[in-house]
């Protein structure tokens, strides 16, 4: 019985090992940013630091046939570049339809920057020194990050939780097709610009100063006429901007 556990558990660590393959990137510890650019596939970036700093990549490959592929070796896949302090990781041009799901832990003082060509969805969490991101397909979230962060989408859900942020940096959250979320800090001062031009409403933990009256604030019904309006967030500031053709917008308040 004993050895068949051990075979059993050996298949399962087995399986799951398909399609992973890590590469420590220490060698690149003296940048200052970071820039993905990769066609289909997951991104998820988790900012590391402390004691607890970690650099490394890891990705699953998925080819025309749907079953993940191990990948012997990642530069097979992903170009890595280094020009002027900024480590470009760039994903080969797909073969018909193939994915890559990249998952990388890296240093949180760095810059991030990534562009998905295709289609994924995009995960980042306790990235502290500013984000840009600019997707086709799928929802980003955006977690504990700080700074500031301009994200363009042309289909999904922009969800994006700020633990801090730069008083004299935009913020710019913008979707073609989806709910608009931004959660920061309560202390934030904004000027604050809203579009949302069709099935829309406003949700804010924030009194909004405005000349012109909200249409469906803090009402959860879906309106009829485009939403557009500018206000200000505890007096004014930098602009945050909350943009989606089709969907919601929400402005919320950190829990302290």
């Amino acid at each position: 019985m004993k050895t068949m556990k051990c075979i059993l558990l050996t298949i399962l660590l087995t399986a799951n090992a398909i399609g992973f393959s890590q590469q420590e990137l220490s060698e690149y510890k003296d940048i200052e940013g970071i820039y993905i650019t990769t066609h289909w596939g997951d991104i998820d970036v988790n900012g590391t630091d402390g004691q607890e700093e970690v650099f490394n990549i890891s990705a699953i490959f998925t080819d025309t046939s749907k079953q993940p592929k191990p990948i012997d070796n990642l530069s097979k896949y992903l170009k890595f570049e280094v020009l002027k302090k900024k480590l470009f990781i760039t994903a080969r041009t797909p073969k018909g339809f193939e994915s890559i799901d990249i998952k990388l832990n890296i240093p949180s003082h760095l810059f991030l920057e990534i562009e998905l060509l295709k289609g994924g969805n995009i995960y980042v969490n306790n990235m502290q020194h500013g984000i840009e991101i600019n997707s086709l397909n799928g929802s980003v979230k955006l977690d504990q990050i700080g700074k500031y962060a301009l994200v363009n989408a042309a289909n999904g859900e922009i969800n994006a939780r700020f633990s801090h942020i730069h008083k004299d940096y935009p913020i710019s959250l913008v979707t073609m097709n989806g709910g608009v979320t931004a959660t920061l800090p309560k202390d934030t001062a904004r000027d604050l610009r809203l579009i949302s031009r069709k099935n829309g409403y406003v949700e804010s933990d924030f009194s909004l100063e405005t000349d012109k009256k909200i249409i469906n604030l803090n009402i959860k019904v879906y309106a009829k006429q485009p939403i557009i309006n500018t206000a200000r967030i505890n007096g004014g500031g930098a602009l945050l901007f909350l943009s989606t053709e089709n969907g919601p917008l929400a402005i919320k308040k950190t829990k302290s």
